[in-house]
Order: structure tokens, then C-alpha cells, then sequence
């Protein structure tokens, strides 16, 4: 038997434990991502209710504010661009949910697939689409060291549009289920 790495089994129960009691179902059973560097990411793949979820971690950076991740995926083999990464496909998902943490807070972020078409995060007819960006959960601040980057007002601009797709995450791993069910509804 394989054992799952110990992140996807955290996921998991949060799910179980959150998700569940307000009527959501696990329909497709939670899987590591297959690309390995995404695993830099805890980059998992499920279907909750019938929807398609890709999960992803925010990786905390030293010298900036919020949480950096990637989406993309390898082309296939006879792609033109060689094994270029290319970004997320909008028919691929219906919502992109993205952990982050520090050492005092945790919560995540639920995309529905409109809203990063419309932000040019997933590929669409009109949107290329990008292989990574930042979030910046509501604890984000300047990173404070010399030399390092401050939280620009590019940064303060994508916040203001991300913080309605928030959702903390409590101490015992709890979150607030009419804000979950006001975000995943969306």
C-alpha cells in the first residue's frame, strides 16, 4: 500500500470536519497533484458536491508580503512549447482553494473559476492565463527588513479583491460555516 503524504490527510479531515456538516460531499476522493514540483504546494486535486476543486499552500515568503503559489500543469508530450509550463485551464476547475498560514493565523482563500477568468489567473479564450501568483490573506504587512519588499499599493489593490473569498481558519481547525457557505456557493 502507498502511503499518502501527511498533507493530504490533513486536508482531508478538514473537509470532513468543515465542509460536510453544511451539506457538502466528498465526490471525488482527495489525490496528490502528479507533478512533482508541485508538491512544493501540497497541490491536491477532489471534487466536492460535483464540483472540481485544485488545492494549493501559499508558500510564506522571507522578503515579501503574502503567500506566493504556482498553477500551472506540464503540456502534453507533442505541445509545441516543449515542456513548458503552461497555466490552469478554465474548463479544468470550478473553484481553486488556497491554504495559508503564519505562525499565529490560518484561513483560506475559495476562487470560484469566474473570478479567475476574470482576473486573468486561469486561461480562458481571452485570458492567457499566469503559472503563479500571490495572495494576501488579511494578516499581509510589509515583511519590514532592509531591502525588502514592501506591500505596494498593487498589492493593497489585489487584496481588496481577494479578502471577500477569505475564510479563517480557527485554532481547532474550525471554520465558520456561513461564510464558507456564503464563498463556496458563490
Amino acid at each position: 500500500m502507498i502511503k499518502t503524504k501527511d498533507y493530504r490527510d490533513e486536508v482531508e479531515a478538514l473537509l470532513i470536519k468543515s465542509f460536510s456538516p453544511v451539506g457538502y460531499e466528498l465526490t471525488k476522493a482527495v489525490e496528490i497533484d502528479t507533478i512533482p514540483e508541485n508538491s512544493k504546494y501540497e497541490a491536491l486535486n477532489f471534487s466536492l458536491s460535483g464540483k472540481r476543486i485544485i488545492y494549493r499552500k501559499g508558500k510564506v515568503t522571507p522578503d515579501r508580503p503574502g503567500a506566493f503559489l504556482s498553477v500551472w500543469q506540464r503540456p502534453v508530450l507533442q505541445a509545441s512549447n516543449g515542456n513548458k509550463p503552461i497555466p490552469l485551464k478554465s474548463d479544468e476547475l470550478d473553484y481553486l482553494i488556497i491554504q495559508v498560514e503564519d505562525e499565529l493565523e490560518r484561513g483560506m482563500f475559495i476562487f470560484p473559476v469566474a473570478t479567475l477568468k476574470e482576473k486573468g489567473i486561469v486561461s480562458s479564450a481571452t485570458k492567457k492565463g499566469k503559472t503563479g501568483f500571490r495572495v494576501f490573506p488579511p494578516w499581509s504587512q510589509d515583511r519590514g527588513g532592509v531591502g525588502m519588499k514592501v506591500f505596494s499599493e498593487s498589492g493593497k489593490k489585489t487584496q481588496r479583491w481577494q479578502l471577500p473569498y477569505f475564510i479563517g481558519i480557527d485554532k481547532d481547525g474550525s471554520i465558520d460555516m456561513n461564510e464558507l457557505k456564503n464563498v463556496f456557493s458563490a
